[in-house]
């Protein structure tokens, strides 16, 4: 009968009235969870965190969710783990272990060369279901200055029946915390000059995988004040936080003596700003090597500029300090700014002062816009931030403060166009040979200097052919031309190629394979496009036009479009344009409809009659 219920119990949430619930409860579950954690801060900047759970798992497929994985370096070490796995039905103890059971394993990246970063895991296993587990970790910082988050239900597919975070702090040290989507109940009071606060969830409702994650139940902590090794700080405002990463890195940006006047040197007779920007940046990119280092401190504090000049790489923090160091020395000024990277990365929560950043830039300040410069990039033009940093805030630092701003978007038509020419000769047997030179603008040429830049020639000639307007183009020749104009990526491509069938042919007529191309999520990812899309194709001499030619014209709010087809003689000119302007903020189902609204207006039949095909008897 247990097993009865608990296999019940693991396909559908109990009953409840309201809709809500109705729809909660065909999320399966596969693991019930019961969780107290406890964050000790003390008075020196230290702290402990005491997790302790109990997990009743009913099948297989919840057994991922006992896996406990515990990270240590030199600021954090594992002080003790238990776990026991007992088996419901019969009470039996199945298996125990403790900390020096567990498995140890480096975590580190493919671009990572020094790294004290690691784990110690341990995997739950059972022959047999249900089973409890119980885990208790223990776990010891030496700095408060990176304070874990509380995320009540840790898995999907799992049912969290409690789950209570408490925090305990010296109080003249100081707490702030946001809370997002946390419906439970929260106490709080001093003694003795120690805070302690304690949030408590319940019944939270099963996540499946696909839920929303702005929609998570969480809990944001930061410390007001800090010490990381022996640089103590305070972060009540931004400006304490950019005050305390200035001094971090404060004496670091030296840089040798025959070095310094090098640079001067790739100066001699530059006087306008931006070039020598510009001369310094591509200096920068092609001799120095980006490499990820997370070394201790040396996560937060950089490389001295000398070292980097030294040994040729480093990572973010050090070649951003050295292109400081280097603009410095040219009498231009600039800013080491901290910033959370990531191409879908959310952006920081900008009421809450705290260690939000994984990732450096430079920003130049001038008397117009600021320039800012992505100084672990060998691919980007000086001014441009690739989607990996552009639009969202930064933290701007100096060293008597500094201030939150909001890197460049890129949305306007300059920054997000596309055009193409192609010519186009079809044989008698309706094959075809192409040649087209392209250009993007932009975030669009972005990824055609990856391609340049990153790619082999059997990748290169792989991507051309998959990502041909033309399904089954067969790329001959091709070449990339990078012709960037100040700031503005620009990318030129030109290629040629053959392909079969591109017109297919009846008893009656012709008809043109579709050759404009589908606009598909990336086109719209940008909020704007400008594309231009021209052919020029050369018909078998018996081929007549078989009624009119369509036509398109598009004028709505924030969408134009045009399609225009003339012939003369033999050629057919085929002319597409596109202007888009979105909002901030569309919803998937709106961004499909949009594309399909504008792919179905221009996916338009071209048809020719063949003066030389004598018509079957049956069509």
């Amino acid at each position: 009968m247990l097993a009865f219920l608990l296999g019940f119990l693991w396909f559908t949430e109990s009953f409840v009235a309201d809709d809500t619930s109705k729809i909660l409860q065909e999320i399966p579950y596969y693991s019930i969870l019961s969780q107290n954690q406890t964050l000790t801060v003390n008075p020196d900047f230290t702290y402990t965190l005491v997790v302790e759970s109990t997990l009743t798992v009913n099948t297989s497929d919840g057994i991922d969710h006992a896996y406990s994985r515990l990270f240590y370096d030199k600021l954090n070490e594992v002080k003790s783990f238990e776990v026991e796995v007992t088996d419901i039905l019969t009470g039996k103890s199945i298996k125990k272990a403790r900390l020096k059971d567990m498995g140890d394993a480096a975590y580190y990246s493919s671009s990572t060369v020094f790294d004290d970063n690691r784990y110690k895991y341990f995997e739950v296993s059972a022959a047999k279901f249900p089973v409890e587990v119980k885990i208790k970790s223990e776990v010891f910082s030496k700095t408060n200055f990176f304070l874990p988050k509380w995320t009540p239900i840790p898995n999907y597919h799992q049912k969290v029946t409690e789950s209570s975070f408490t925090v305990r702090f010296p109080t003249e040290l100081g707490l702030k915390y946001k809370e997002l989507n946390l419906k439970g109940n929260k106490t709080q009071d001093e003694e003795l000059g120690i805070t302690s606060i304690t949030w408590t969830e319940k019944d939270l409702p099963v996540q499946p995988k696909d839920f929303d994650s702005d929609e998570d139940p969480k809990l944001l902590l930061a410390p007001v004040k800090f010490a990381l090794d022996t640089y103590v700080g305070e972060m009540e405002s931004w400006s304490g936080l950019a005050s305390w990463q200035s001094e971090l890195n404060k004496g670091r940006d030296v840089l040798p003596g025959d070095f310094r006047e090098k640079i001067l040197r790739l100066l001699e007779g530059v006087n306008d700003p931006y070039e020598k920007i510009k001369i310094l940046y591509t200096y920068l990119q092609k001799n120095f090597r980006y490499v990820s280092i997370q070394l201790g401190i040396g996560g937060w504090q950089t490389m001295t500029a000398a070292d980097v000049v030294k040994y040729s790489y480093g990572d973010c923090k050090g070649l951003t300090n050295l292109m400081k160091a280097m603009l410095e020395a040219a009498g231009i000024p600039s800013n080491y700014t901290l910033v959370y990277a990531g191409a879908k990365a959310d952006d920081i929560e900008v009421d809450l002062p705290s260690n939000q950043f994984n990732h450096v830039i430079l920003q130049v300040p001038t008397p117009t816009q600021p320039i800012w410069l992505e100084c672990t990039s060998n691919l980007l033009p000086a001014g441009y931030l690739g989607d990996f940093t552009r639009d969202r805030h930064v933290l701007v630092t100096k060293p008597d403060g500094g201030y939150l701003t909001k890197t460049p978007a890129y949305v306007s038509e300059e920054w997000n166009e596309i055009r193409s020419q192609s010519k186009v000769v079809i044989d008698p047997q309706g094959n075809a040979k192409i040649d087209t030179k392209q250009q993007f603008f932009g975030n669009f040429a972005t990824e055609i200097l990856y391609v340049k830049g990153n790619l082999d020639e059997r990748q290169q000639r792989d991507y051309l052919n998959r990502n041909s307007s033309v399904s089954g183009l067969i790329v001959e020749g091709y070449q990339f031309d990078i012709v960037n104009k100040d700031s503005l990526p620009v990318a030129e491509l030109a290629f040629d190629g053959f392909l079969q069938k591109f017109s297919q042919a009846t008893a009656k007529r012709i008809i043109l394979r579709p050759f404009l191309g589908k606009l598909g999520p990336d086109h719209l990812a940008n909020k704007s496009l400008k594309q231009v899309d021209e052919y020029e194709i050369q018909l078998p001499e018996a081929w007549q036009p078989d009624g009119n030619f369509p036509h398109v014209s598009m004028d709505e709010e924030n969408l134009t479009g045009l399609l225009e087809i003339t012939m003369e003689g033999d050629i057919l000119r085929v002319r597409r344009e596109i202007s888009l302007k979105i909002p901030e903020k569309l919803e998937k189902s709106e961004e499909t409809a949009l594309l399909k609204k504008i792919n179905t207006t221009f996916d338009r039949t071209i048809l020719f009659s063949n003066t030389t095909i004598t018509q079957s008897p049956n069509e």
